[in-house]
Protein backbone atom coordinates (compact mmCIF):
# COMPACT_ATOMS: atom_id res chain seq x y z
CA UNK A 1 0.00 0.00 0.00
CA UNK A 2 1.53 3.39 -0.73
CA UNK A 3 2.61 5.36 2.50
CA UNK A 4 -0.30 8.17 1.26
CA UNK A 5 -2.98 6.09 1.33
CA UNK A 6 -1.72 4.08 4.23
CA UNK A 7 -1.31 7.63 6.09
CA UNK A 8 -4.83 8.02 4.96
CA UNK A 9 -6.08 4.67 6.13
CA UNK A 10 -4.72 5.06 9.17
CA UNK A 11 -6.10 8.81 9.44
CA UNK A 12 -9.58 8.82 8.08
CA UNK A 13 -12.37 7.10 9.43
CA UNK A 14 -14.29 4.15 7.66
CA UNK A 15 -11.18 2.37 6.84
CA UNK A 16 -10.33 0.30 9.33
CA UNK A 17 -10.98 -3.68 9.64
CA UNK A 18 -10.92 -5.37 13.00
CA UNK A 19 -7.06 -5.82 13.63
CA UNK A 20 -4.10 -3.75 13.21
CA UNK A 21 -2.41 -2.81 9.91
CA UNK A 22 0.61 -0.62 11.25
CA UNK A 23 2.43 -1.26 14.47
CA UNK A 24 4.16 1.36 16.31
CA UNK A 25 6.23 1.53 19.66
CA UNK A 26 4.73 4.30 22.09
CA UNK A 27 6.21 6.19 24.69
CA UNK A 28 3.97 8.78 27.20
CA UNK A 29 5.60 11.09 29.59
CA UNK A 30 3.11 12.48 31.78
CA UNK A 31 4.92 16.20 32.47
CA UNK A 32 4.13 17.45 36.04
CA UNK A 33 4.23 20.94 37.57
CA UNK A 34 5.29 22.06 41.00
CA UNK A 35 1.88 23.21 41.70
CA UNK A 36 0.27 20.06 41.36
CA UNK A 37 -1.12 20.10 37.56
CA UNK A 38 -0.60 18.34 34.76
CA UNK A 39 1.59 20.59 32.57
CA UNK A 40 1.51 18.25 29.23
CA UNK A 41 1.37 14.92 27.78
CA UNK A 42 4.17 14.26 25.55
CA UNK A 43 4.47 11.17 23.37
CA UNK A 44 6.84 9.66 21.08
CA UNK A 45 5.94 6.95 18.13
CA UNK A 46 8.66 4.60 16.51
CA UNK A 47 6.75 2.88 13.26
CA UNK A 48 7.71 -0.87 12.11
CA UNK A 49 10.05 -0.86 9.04
CA UNK A 50 7.75 -2.23 6.75
CA UNK A 51 5.15 0.91 7.13
CA UNK A 52 8.82 3.47 7.55
CA UNK A 53 9.73 1.80 4.24
CA UNK A 54 6.50 2.44 2.37
CA UNK A 55 6.43 6.02 3.63
CA UNK A 56 10.12 6.41 2.36
CA UNK A 57 9.43 5.64 -0.72
CA UNK A 58 6.52 7.47 -1.49
CA UNK A 59 8.04 10.81 0.10
CA UNK A 60 11.40 10.57 -1.08
CA UNK A 61 10.49 13.22 -3.61
CA UNK A 62 13.91 13.50 -5.31
CA UNK A 63 14.91 9.69 -5.07
CA UNK A 64 18.06 10.22 -2.51
CA UNK A 65 16.93 6.98 -0.11
CA UNK A 66 16.71 10.07 2.38
CA UNK A 67 13.48 12.12 3.99
CA UNK A 68 14.89 15.63 3.85
CA UNK A 69 13.34 18.63 5.43
CA UNK A 70 10.63 19.46 3.20
CA UNK A 71 9.59 15.83 2.57
CA UNK A 72 9.51 15.55 6.43
CA UNK A 73 7.36 18.49 6.85
CA UNK A 74 4.68 17.07 4.13
CA UNK A 75 4.01 13.82 6.23
CA UNK A 76 4.16 16.22 9.33
CA UNK A 77 1.19 18.19 7.59
CA UNK A 78 -0.89 15.22 6.56
CA UNK A 79 -0.90 14.03 10.17
CA UNK A 80 -1.04 17.01 12.38
CA UNK A 81 -3.54 18.27 10.27
CA UNK A 82 -5.68 14.97 10.16
CA UNK A 83 -5.31 13.25 14.21
CA UNK A 84 -6.64 16.76 15.50
CA UNK A 85 -10.22 14.57 14.79
CA UNK A 86 -8.73 11.77 16.70
CA UNK A 87 -7.91 13.90 19.66
CA UNK A 88 -4.27 12.97 18.35
CA UNK A 89 -5.09 9.51 19.45
CA UNK A 90 -5.12 11.08 23.64
CA UNK A 91 -7.71 10.04 25.86
CA UNK A 92 -8.26 11.83 29.23
CA UNK A 93 -10.35 11.25 31.99
CA UNK A 94 -10.84 12.57 35.30
CA UNK A 95 -12.92 10.18 37.70
CA UNK A 96 -14.08 8.98 34.20
CA UNK A 97 -15.01 11.74 32.62
CA UNK A 98 -13.44 12.70 29.81
CA UNK A 99 -11.29 15.77 29.32
CA UNK A 100 -10.33 17.79 25.78
CA UNK A 101 -6.79 18.45 24.88
CA UNK A 102 -5.02 20.53 22.19
CA UNK A 103 -1.76 20.47 20.18
CA UNK A 104 0.43 23.59 20.49
CA UNK A 105 2.68 23.01 17.86
CA UNK A 106 2.66 20.60 14.46
CA UNK A 107 4.00 16.82 15.28
CA UNK A 108 7.40 16.69 15.04
CA UNK A 109 8.66 13.68 12.22
CA UNK A 110 12.04 12.21 11.79
CA UNK A 111 13.54 9.09 10.65
CA UNK A 112 15.86 7.25 11.89
CA UNK A 113 17.68 3.96 11.63
CA UNK A 114 14.96 2.90 9.37
CA UNK A 115 11.71 4.05 11.01
CA UNK A 116 9.60 6.70 11.01
CA UNK A 117 9.36 8.39 14.23
CA UNK A 118 6.52 10.68 14.98
CA UNK A 119 6.92 13.19 18.48
CA UNK A 120 4.81 15.80 20.00
CA UNK A 121 3.18 17.13 23.20
CA UNK A 122 -0.48 17.34 23.97
CA UNK A 123 -1.91 19.61 26.55
CA UNK A 124 -5.50 19.94 28.58
CA UNK A 125 -7.19 22.79 27.63
CA UNK A 126 -8.29 24.00 30.90
CA UNK A 127 -6.01 23.84 33.77
CA UNK A 128 -5.69 20.32 35.38
CA UNK A 129 -4.97 19.89 39.21
CA UNK A 130 -3.39 16.84 40.10
CA UNK A 131 -6.75 15.30 41.69
CA UNK A 132 -9.01 12.33 42.17
CA UNK A 133 -8.25 9.38 39.54
CA UNK A 134 -6.67 10.40 36.35
CA UNK A 135 -6.21 8.20 33.49
CA UNK A 136 -4.30 8.73 29.92
CA UNK A 137 -5.18 6.13 27.09
CA UNK A 138 -3.35 5.90 23.37
CA UNK A 139 -5.22 4.21 20.91
CA UNK A 140 -6.63 4.00 17.39
CA UNK A 141 -10.01 4.33 17.70
CA UNK A 142 -10.54 2.62 14.46
CA UNK A 143 -7.87 0.14 15.10
CA UNK A 144 -5.89 0.28 12.23
CA UNK A 145 -3.21 0.98 14.38
CA UNK A 146 -1.79 -0.32 17.00
CA UNK A 147 0.66 1.86 19.27
CA UNK A 148 2.37 -0.81 22.31
CA UNK A 149 3.97 0.00 25.06
CA UNK A 150 6.67 -2.46 25.34
CA UNK A 151 7.59 -1.71 29.34
CA UNK A 152 5.92 -0.18 31.73
CA UNK A 153 8.68 1.97 31.81
CA UNK A 154 6.99 3.24 28.37
CA UNK A 155 4.04 5.31 30.50
CA UNK A 156 6.05 7.20 33.18
CA UNK A 157 4.83 10.35 35.05
CA UNK A 158 7.31 13.14 35.02
CA UNK A 159 8.66 16.72 36.53
CA UNK A 160 8.22 18.67 39.58
CA UNK A 161 4.86 17.06 41.05
CA UNK A 162 5.34 13.42 39.70
CA UNK A 163 5.39 12.14 43.57
CA UNK A 164 2.36 13.78 44.33
CA UNK A 165 0.48 10.59 43.00
CA UNK A 166 0.32 6.84 42.76
CA UNK A 167 0.50 5.62 39.40
CA UNK A 168 0.02 2.39 37.67
CA UNK A 169 0.36 1.04 34.09
CA UNK A 170 -3.23 -0.90 33.48
CA UNK A 171 -3.17 -3.35 30.38
CA UNK A 172 -6.74 -4.86 30.17
CA UNK A 173 -7.42 -8.35 29.38
CA UNK A 174 -9.23 -8.68 25.98
CA UNK A 175 -10.86 -12.00 27.32
CA UNK A 176 -11.84 -9.94 30.36
CA UNK A 177 -13.24 -6.75 28.34
CA UNK A 178 -15.22 -9.08 25.40
CA UNK A 179 -16.58 -10.86 28.65
CA UNK A 180 -17.62 -7.75 30.49
CA UNK A 181 -19.07 -5.97 27.61
CA UNK A 182 -20.55 -8.60 25.89
CA UNK A 183 -23.67 -7.17 25.16
CA UNK A 184 -22.03 -3.81 23.62
CA UNK A 185 -19.33 -5.59 21.33
CA UNK A 186 -21.64 -6.19 18.52
CA UNK A 187 -20.57 -7.41 15.05
CA UNK A 188 -21.10 -3.83 13.92
CA UNK A 189 -18.36 -2.69 16.44
CA UNK A 190 -15.99 -5.36 14.91
CA UNK A 191 -16.90 -4.57 11.60
CA UNK A 192 -17.01 -0.34 12.05
CA UNK A 193 -15.15 0.65 15.47
CA UNK A 194 -14.53 4.01 13.80
CA UNK A 195 -16.59 6.57 16.49
CA UNK A 196 -17.25 3.70 18.92
CA UNK A 197 -15.92 4.66 22.61
CA UNK A 198 -15.61 0.83 23.11
CA UNK A 199 -12.31 0.65 21.63
CA UNK A 200 -10.04 2.68 24.57
CA UNK A 201 -11.21 -0.20 26.85
CA UNK A 202 -8.86 -2.61 25.50
CA UNK A 203 -6.02 0.12 25.17
CA UNK A 204 -3.20 0.12 27.77
CA UNK A 205 -3.64 3.35 30.02
CA UNK A 206 -1.79 4.79 33.19
CA UNK A 207 -3.86 5.33 35.88
CA UNK A 208 -2.99 8.40 38.85
CA UNK A 209 -4.38 8.08 41.87
CA UNK A 210 -4.35 11.15 43.46
CA UNK A 211 -5.73 12.18 46.89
Amino acid sequence: MPALAALAALLIPGTAAAHPHIFAEARLEVETSANGQIAELRHVWRFDEVFSSSVMLDFDRNGNFELDREELASISEVVTDSLKDFDYYTSLTVNGGDMDIELPEAIKVAFQDGQLLMFFAVLPKQPLPMSGTIAIGVFDPTMYAALDFMTDDDMVVTGAGAKKCASQVVRPDPDEVIAQNQGSLTEAFFNEPTGNDLSKLFATRLELDCK
